[in-house]
């Protein structure tokens, strides 16, 4: 069985307004323990009338480094394609096969195998695929007909993955 969804683009629009997607999931998983972990000092300092009204800024501070790093590596990533394919957007397809998932960019195949996906994330735009140990791949919802949603949607079940696809 193959599953292709054609024409999609990686592009800075698409990285910089899905960013958040493609950091590790460790490294969201820190940012937030940190976050929590202000946020009950501020209230202790706060119940302990030692409060100091600079340590409200510390979290959105954080978030606001976030964004900026989302946008530096964002474009750090359409630099890179810009060295190797000579463009700022590129076009890719996605191949869907038995034992893993065909990336398919100009003249280079990337196969990731469905043992390495770690689980899939529904932005309302994009599908993202989280990988182990590389870099997420991604699929614009627009590019797939139903019945491949669904099917892509049971491969993931099949294949034991945390699935967070919603209705087409």
């Amino acid at each position: 069985m193959e599953i292709t969804i054609k024409n999609n683009k990686l592009n800075y629009e698409i990285l910089k307004k899905n960013g958040q997607y493609f950091f590790p999931s460790s490294f969201v998983l820190i940012f937030k323990l940190v976050s929590l972990y202000y946020i009950v000092l501020i209230l202790i300092s706060i119940f302990r009338n030692r409060f100091k009204l600079w340590t409200i800024f510390i979290v959105p501070l954080a978030i606001i480094i976030v964004k900026i790093l989302i946008n530096y590596f964002a474009r750090k990533l359409i630099d890179i394609h810009k060295e190797l394919f000579n463009k700022e957007e590129t076009s890719f397809d996605l191949v869907f096969l038995d034992n893993g998932i065909d990336v398919v960019e100009e003249t280079k195949h990337y196969l990731t195998e469905y043992k390495s996906i770690k689980e899939v994330i529904d932005s309302g735009t994009l599908i993202v695929i989280q990988v182990k140990e590389d870099a997420p791949i991604y699929f614009e919802k627009k590019n797939a007909t139903k019945d491949q949603y669904e099917e892509i949607r049971n491969i993931f079940e099949k294949n034991n993955i945390l699935c967070n696809m919603k209705e087409f």
